[in-house]
């Protein structure tokens, strides 16, 4: 018999922290476009409710003073269906494109993104 684990095996959120609410709001607003029935806002906390069940919750609580990291490793990956497009859309909303530019190879292409708070998002195309 296999040991329960108390914490569920599913992922529900992810959380990006934010030092400027109102500049992360307005910038995955764009990016995501969402209608405001798919959004909350609990003070600090900003919540985008993804048609796929998943929420991104911005969470600017005791962040003024927290220094922006200089590297991090991406927290998730979004898809797209042309990868040129969605890296010139997301540089147009302020992201930055790091770690290389745009990868590609004969599965997938992909590029890696921030927002000013370094939250890393990888963009991916899959080509199968």
């Amino acid at each position: 018999m296999v040991n329960q684990s108390p914490i569920l095996s599913k992922v529900t959120g992810v959380i990006l922290w934010s030092r400027n609410l109102e500049r992360s709001v307005d910038m995955y607003n764009k990016l995501l476009r969402l209608s405001q029935e798919q959004q909350e806002r609990f003070g600090h906390l900003h919540i985008f409710h993804l048609p796929s069940g998943l929420d991104i919750m911005i969470d600017s609580n005791g962040m003024e003073n927290v220094p922006v990291p200089e590297k991090a490793s991406p927290l998730f990956f979004m898809p797209a269906n042309e990868i040129d497009e969605a890296a010139s859309f997301v540089q147009e909303l302020g992201f930055e494109i790091i770690y290389g530019g745009i990868h590609r190879n004969e599965a997938v292409s992909f590029f890696n993104m921030r927002d000013p708070d370094f939250n890393v998002i990888t963009v991916c195309q899959n080509h199968r």
